[in-house]
């Protein structure tokens, strides 16, 4: 008995070796089958740690933007409604303007009815966001417009001393290396052309002054054209904005793809690999019980 465990010691711990490490690439195996993923910890990427936190943190770093630019979009939106229900405001007051040329101003009740579209067209200037004035520049938690109603130095010729906000305007990041400005600030020229505008056909109404009347509807006209290139830049921002989006959503998707290339487990593959080693594990255990039936003299 002493010399059959002899003559097979070598035979016997090479045999034990192959099914402990049959046995070990097996229980990873079913690990990684069971839990989806290639590897419980770093340790076991393969020298790809590197790269799976470049891709994770990249990952994380697109959420962020693409959580920031949504609510930039919505930010604009919500000024673009704005610009649009100030266009309509505009168009009112040239409609009663003209009007007011071929009828008394008594009859209209001409001014009562402009102070209505200006106190109309303050409330949309200080249009808010989450607490943010949107047309304050970057000054967001102050009132663009406190008194619109102040007199200019001179009638009939635009300014902005109604303006209380910021002469700079805010910026948002859209990616790493690439910023956008919100496109709209409360002191344009052509909101001041629409008040000055407003000015002009009050005092002229009170002068009986039709060739005054008549300069504050051109006026009027000149600040509408103008609200159109507001409406323009506006526009033009949110489709940017959520162009940037998309393709932050896209080069997301392209990265979890990857990195799941990275850390999660080919099914296919590792049941392929779980055949294999079951086939090499039964043929180890064949030689194992071939190695206990040997005696000496089967070497000799």
């Amino acid at each position: 008995m002493t010399v059959n465990r002899i003559s097979s010691f070598t035979l016997f711990n090479s045999t034990f070796r192959d099914v402990s490490g049959q046995f070990s690439k097996l229980a990873d195996l079913q690990n990684q089958i069971s839990s989806g993923y290639k590897a419980s910890n770093f340790e076991q990427l393969n020298g790809e740690v590197e790269r799976f936190t470049s891709l994770e943190a990249r990952q994380r770093q697109l959420d962020q933007f693409i959580q920031s630019n949504n609510i930039n979009i919505s930010r604009l939106k919500t000024g673009d409604n704005a610009i649009n229900q100030i266009v309509d405001i505009a168009d009112d007051m040239e409609n009663l303007m003209v009007t007011r040329r071929s009828v008394a101003g008594t009859t209209l009740n001409f001014k009562q009815q402009m102070i209505n579209f200006v106190e109309s067209l303050k409330i949309e200037l200080n249009t808010s966001s989450e607490g943010r004035y949107l047309f304050g520049g970057s000054d967001t938690g102050t009132l663009p417009v406190e008194d619109i109603f102040k007199a200019p130095a001179n009638i009939g010729v635009p300014e902005d001393n109604y303006y209380t906000g910021s002469k700079e305007n805010v910026t948002f990041r859209v990616e790493a290396a690439l910023t956008y400005e919100y496109p709209v600030r409360a002191d344009d020229p052509a909101f001041q052309k629409i008040i000055a505008a407003y000015h002009k056909a009050i005092a002229a109404d009170q002068a009986g002054d039709d060739a005054g009347i008549a300069a504050a509807i051109d006026l009027m006209q000149k600040g509408q054209e103008e609200l159109n290139a507001v409406l323009g830049r506006i526009n033009s921002t949110i489709v940017s904005v959520e162009q940037m989006n998309d393709r932050h959503t896209q080069m997301k998707l392209y990265m979890k793809g990857v990195t799941e290339q990275v850390i999660k487990t080919d099914l296919a593959s590792a049941a392929t690999e779980v055949s294999n080693h079951e086939a090499a594990l039964q043929a180890t255990f064949q030689v194992y019980a071939r190695l206990s039936q040997l005696r000496l003299s089967d070497y000799l």
